[in-house]
């Protein structure tokens, strides 16, 4: 008894409350992860971030879900049926309009989810449509899962055990579903991908180096010509170029300071200083070295060291041939 009252009941609730916490943003980190993955994202939030917009969302999703599935048991009740009993078509339609916002209040509780979570910018729209179609699936599976439990009741000794299957095996299923819910948001934000898919053409240096000043140049051109900035995915279709192999070259491109992004869903891109000065020469060099410095001990090599040294000499034999020809000289319209 006397270990029981020296218990420190506020340090116990403070330190559960800690460890609750702490569990939560570690799930929604690796919710985020998923979904990062899925929007070809890299780099996860921070931790200063992602306390305020987690818990934003484990706020306002489960409360969207909770009015959902509320509003749904209430149409089932005793009362709502004899509502609906004293009623000819507007039964009907308070019935389809009660089930309707159901679907609506759990549509937006997955879209809220599917726009903050992604570390990226997700248009509401799209993310409104995968978290339509998550709700849908949800609500199939449910009445199947429901219809099983209802025609096994009888079996009041196997149910038990099969109750906490069904149950976690529910759960599994109900997370694919919403990763393919976060897919089609995904997709339905970027119809180019539907095409390309996410596998990544193996190139040679010289093609990377193609498509690299190909994009660049029609940028530039596009500006110089007064033209309306393009997205990678128009990018892609003027260059009948893969949207993967175009978004390489632009995550290229805006390293070395050449391009940048705008403020757009999606975004479009310009030139960063003017146009007039820019050398192939001169950007070709920088997309060469863009990631330069990466490779270990390559001043102890006498052989990378020869190999640097022809590598010079050939980039100062390309500078006096080429070094004056601007990308502005070029003819930015496909022959033929």
């Amino acid at each position: 008894m006397s270990y029981v009252d020296n218990l420190q009941v506020e340090l116990i609730g403070i330190t559960s409350v800690g460890i609750l916490l702490y569990i939560v943003l570690d799930m929604m980190r690796k919710i985020e992860s998923s979904f990062n993955y899925i929007w070809a994202v890299e780099k996860g939030r921070s931790w200063s971030n992602r306390v305020s917009e987690y818990l934003f969302a484990v706020i306002v999703s489960p409360l969207l879900l909770f009015m959902s599935i509320s509003l749904t048991s209430y149409i089932n009740t005793n009362f709502f049926e004899t509502l609906l009993q004293n009623l000819m078509f507007g039964g009907m339609l308070i019935e389809a309009a009660a089930f309707t916002a159901s679907i609506l209040l759990m549509s937006l509780a997955f879209a809220f989810a599917y726009s903050f979570l992604p570390n990226t910018k997700v248009q509401f729209s799209s993310a409104f449509i995968g978290g339509l179609v998550t709700t849908i699936i949800w609500k199939l599976m449910g009445s199947v899962f429901q219809g099983l439990f209802v025609a096994s009741a009888k079996e009041n000794i196997y149910l038990a055990f099969a109750s906490a299957i069904a149950v976690m095996f529910f759960i599994y299923i109900g997370w694919l579903v919403a990763l393919v819910g976060s897919s089609i948001a995904y997709y339905h934000q970027n119809p180019a991908k539907t095409r390309s898919g996410r596998t990544k053409l193996a190139l040679s240096i010289a093609q990377k180096e193609q498509i690299s000043l190909a994009v660049a140049l029609t940028i530039i051109s596009g500006f110089r010509d007064n033209e309306a900035p393009l997205t990678e995915s128009e990018l892609a279709e003027k260059l009948h170029a893969s949207t993967n192999l175009v978004e390489e070259a632009l995550e290229a491109l805006e390293q070395i300071g050449l391009i940048a992004a705008t403020s757009h869903q999606p975004p479009r891109y310009l030139p960063t200083h003017s146009v007039e000065d820019c050398t192939i020469v001169d950007i070709w060099r920088a997309l060469r070295h863009c990631n330069k410095d990466k490779l270990a001990l390559a001043h102890d090599s006498p052989g990378l060291r020869q190999i640097r040294s022809f590598q010079d000499d050939l980039t100062a034999a390309i500078e006096r041939d080429c070094g004056k020809r601007k990308f502005i000289d070029l003819d930015s319209k496909p022959a033929g």
